[in-house]
């Protein structure tokens, strides 16, 4: 009893650290009554030393709890399995979770000790004698009414929404998914000719003032470690927090882009370099330079090689850390100096290793190196490492008075670390004079991301206190732009909406060079006169963007209506989204975009075939086009219809309880099907089912991988996309006939998803639907007693 009531609490402080908004009593209900039937079935259990087999599970599950709140506390989301392959990276930022260590998410453990104790020495199995029949009913009808729940969420087509909140049913899914070879593709990621031809189009160079005054000139791009925007110009107690940049954005020739935002996925700071030099989305599964190291890319390294330019990249930590030694490559560096290539005592050494000042030193001395080794100029890109969190800086390097409140807190910490890494930037430059460089060079200065997330109510509360106004997402994403040109005669504030996706175009017009070969999702900020906008892709749910006017958060729960709205100027909750919409489908459909340029590799084909490629050959949908396909309830019919020339075929599949296997609707072995299918090797065949789970089509998965792309699967319900798609299943028909949607449940899921086909009631259908279907150019289909038919 002690145990359950334990956990039932900490579900209450679970679901208020991972700020669940919507359907809270209904996650608490599941919570409940899944933490209570456990217990039950122990406590009515015969089993000897049963509060020893509780106290284990209660661990467990504080445990998991914990991990995910301080996950959660960095990501604002919750973690996956799949996550565990980043596992290697924290020993990197062990000093940064130790800020993450409040003592809200320490409640979830630090009772463990006491808990054991009274386990062993207070706690004794209950002796009393339960009869038969209350063994029984008790746990029965917890279950009943917790599979009674999801049922009704489930009719009510919530159950997505909620799982995707609750703490155990949202671990058993994904726990499922990955057992299964899960790997959700959530959003519609075919591009059209069209969309290629308008991605193309932002690759031009747009004429303006600034166009090609960088031309010929080197390129120095310094990524600075979570320099936040709201660092420049602070002044705090009379001391001048970033005077060097201060002093940079107020001399003739640079441009201050004071609206722009961080563009990171999972990869941090990696992502925010990928972004910055390539004008793609980041991942939103894993580091871009994990996961697709052996793309090929044509971002601005690759551009100015290609008209004469040298390009390196310069880091002071491990050449290894998100694997950037090995993507770099493909990104086009031709070397990459890394740690093992400075040379520094431990004495100057911070946090992650090489302090500022000392990196940037040898960093000269290796672009001096680069310099030399033509007459052609050089692009320079280089990382710093000082100013990265937990903000904690050795005495000697803090120069910033602080007040009592702010000492041994992020924001004084960071203060002081910022001040540092602004001071060594300050020394860089004026280096940069010396040599001869800054007057030859064009310089680019942004940070990478956020320093204060802004992860819990006192931070937020610090921050807001201390900026004078709300510590906003808007706040919080904001780093600075600073881009330094010699020879221009002007010194400027851009106020236009950006983000690290735009830096592509809109240094390469200043240089004066154009994107030929490659494509682009950023606008270049001097010049493009439409309207911008930022989708975050991390820490923040998809679908939430920041735009001139408003931050638009997307619900946790997918759900749009559950999204809020703050106006940036007024400051107060917009009450009509319905105007926001068009601007969040827009968001959703370039993140789309760009996640099908990554794992299409689609740049490659279009280097390949001078940008002249068939999309139609790379599409997900790609099966053959086919107006009628029968259903076939043997397999003598698969061979009659494959005779005579059709390529795809339906049957029906089911599970045999007693022999334990899949059979097909006449009762015969799948092995029939795959012999068919490995004796006509260009057909294609729907597996249809009336099982609702899919665990049948995933068992059909694993036993015959080699055969998975010509599969086309259908699926009833939303939900199981997720277990469906990706290394699962290439082809996923959505079944309609039941109408458990409503038209606009389906246009929303549609517009986010990839779909083979939808297939329709041949006796009964919605036309509305299906023409509208039909303009987004999905198959229709519509299912008769013999076949399936594609609707004209």
């Amino acid at each position: 009893m002690v145990f359950s009531v334990l956990l039932l609490l900490k579900v209450l402080l679970f679901m208020n650290i991972t700020n669940i908004q919507h359907y809270k009593p209904i996650i608490f209900l599941i919570s409940a009554m899944t933490v209570l039937f456990i217990y039950s079935i122990i406590h009515f259990s015969t089993l000897r030393r049963k509060n020893i087999i509780q106290l284990i599970l209660y661990v467990a599950i504080s445990f998991m709890m914990f991990a995910d709140v301080m996950y959660y506390s960095h990501f604002s989301m919750l973690p996956t399995v799949k996550m565990l392959n980043l596992i290697g990276q924290v020993g990197a930022v062990g000093d940064s979770l130790k800020e993450l260590f409040t003592l809200k998410n320490g409640l979830l453990i630090l009772d463990i000790p006491f808990v054991i104790y009274y386990a062993f020495k207070i706690y004794k199995n209950e002796s009393k004698d339960y009869t038969r029949t209350v063994r029984l009913a008790v746990p029965t009808a917890l279950l009943v009414i917790l599979i009674s729940t999801l049922s009704i969420l489930k009719e009510k087509n919530l159950l997505g929404p909620v799982t995707s909140q609750e703490f155990f049913t949202y671990h058993i899914k994904d726990m499922k998914n990955t057992l299964m070879g899960e790997e959700k593709a959530e959003g519609r990621s075919l591009i059209t000719q069209e969309d290629l031809e308008e991605l193309k189009e932002r690759s031009k160079l747009i004429e303006g003032e600034y166009t090609a005054l960088g031309k010929g000139k080197n390129l120095i791009v310094i990524q600075v470690e979570a320099l936040q925007n709201f660092a420049i110009g602070l002044f705090y107690e009379g001391q001048e927090i970033t005077p060097n940049l201060n002093k940079l954005i107020e001399e003739k020739g640079s441009l201050y882009f004071n609206n722009y935002y961080q563009q990171i996925g999972r990869g941090n700071t990696s992502d925010a370099e990928f972004v910055t030099n390539n004008s793609l989305y980041p991942s939103d599964e894993n580091s871009i330079y994990e996961e697709y190291a052996n793309n090929t890319f044509y971002g601005l390294p690759w551009i100015l090689r290609d008209n004469g330019y040298t390009a390196w990249v310069f880091h002071g930590y491990k050449k290894e850390f998100w694997n950037r030694e090995k993507a770099y490559v493909n990104i086009g560096f031709e070397r990459f100096v890394s740690e093992e290539d400075y040379d520094f005592t431990q004495e100057e050494s911070v946090g992650f290793g090489i302090v500022d000042g000392v990196f940037f030193n040898q960093t000269l001395d290796y672009m001096k190196e680069l310099d030399g080794l033509n007459e052609n100029p050089f692009y320079a890109f280089i990382i710093t490492l000082t100013s990265h969190t937990p903000f904690k800086m050795p005495e000697e390097y803090q120069a910033i008075k602080l007040k009592e409140e702010h000492k041994n807190t992020m924001l004084g910490d960071y203060l002081q670390a910022v001040h540092y890494a602004d001071k060594a930037l300050g020394e860089f430059i004026e280096k940069l004079k010396e040599e001869g460089y800054y007057d030859n060079s064009v310089i680019a200065i942004y940070g990478d991301h956020f320093a204060i997330k802004g992860s819990d109510e006192d931070e937020i509360e610090l921050m807001s206190d201390f900026l004078g106004k709300p510590y906003h997402l808007d706040q919080v994403m904001n780093v600075p732009l600073i881009i330094h040109i010699p020879g221009l005669e002007e010194n400027k504030t851009i106020e236009r909406i950006g983000s690290q996706l735009d830096f592509l175009p809109t240094i390469l017009n200043i240089m004066g060079y154009e994107n030929q070969k490659g494509i682009m999702f950023g606008r270049d900020l001097l010049n493009y006169e439409g309207d911008t906008f930022v989708a975050p892709l991390a820490y923040a749910p998809k679908g939430t963007f920041i735009d001139e006017d408003v931050i638009f958060h997307m619900s946790r729960d997918g759900i749009f209506k559950n999204s809020y709205a703050i106006d940036r100027k007024a400051n107060k909750l917009v009450e009509d989204l319905d105007p926001l919409r068009d601007t969040y489908e827009k968001a959703i459909d370039e993140i789309n975009k760009s996640n099908y340029v990554l794992k299409k590799n689609l740049i490659k084909y279009l280097m390949e075939n001078d940008g002249d490629i068939n999309l139609d050959h790379l599409a997900i949908s790609d099966i053959p086009y086919q107006k009628k396909i029968p259903k076939c309830d043997d397999t003598d019919q698969l061979y009659r219809y494959a005779q005579k020339g059709k390529n795809i075929l339906s049957v029906e599949v089911k599970w045999d309880d007693k022999e334990e296997k899949v059979l097909l609707k006449d009762g015969t072995s799948i092995e029939k099907l795959i012999q068919f299918m490995k004796e006509n090797m260009k057909t294609y065949v729907v597996l249809r089912t009336s099982e609702e789970d899919v665990s049948l089509l995933l068992k059909i998965k694993d036993d015959y991988k080699e055969l998975r792309d010509r599969f086309i699967v259908e699926m009833t319900n939303f939900e199981n996309l997720a277990y469906l798609t990706s290394r699962a299943y290439k082809h996923v028909m959505l079944n309609l006939m039941d109408g458990q949607y409503t038209k606009e449940e389906v246009m929303e899921f549609l517009n986010r998803s990839p779909l083979a086909g939808v297939i329709l009631n041949g006796k009964s259908y919605d036309k509305t639907l299906a023409n509208m279907l039909k303009d987004m150019n999905v198959l229709v289909y519509v299912d008769n007693s013999n076949n399936m038919t594609i609707l004209k």
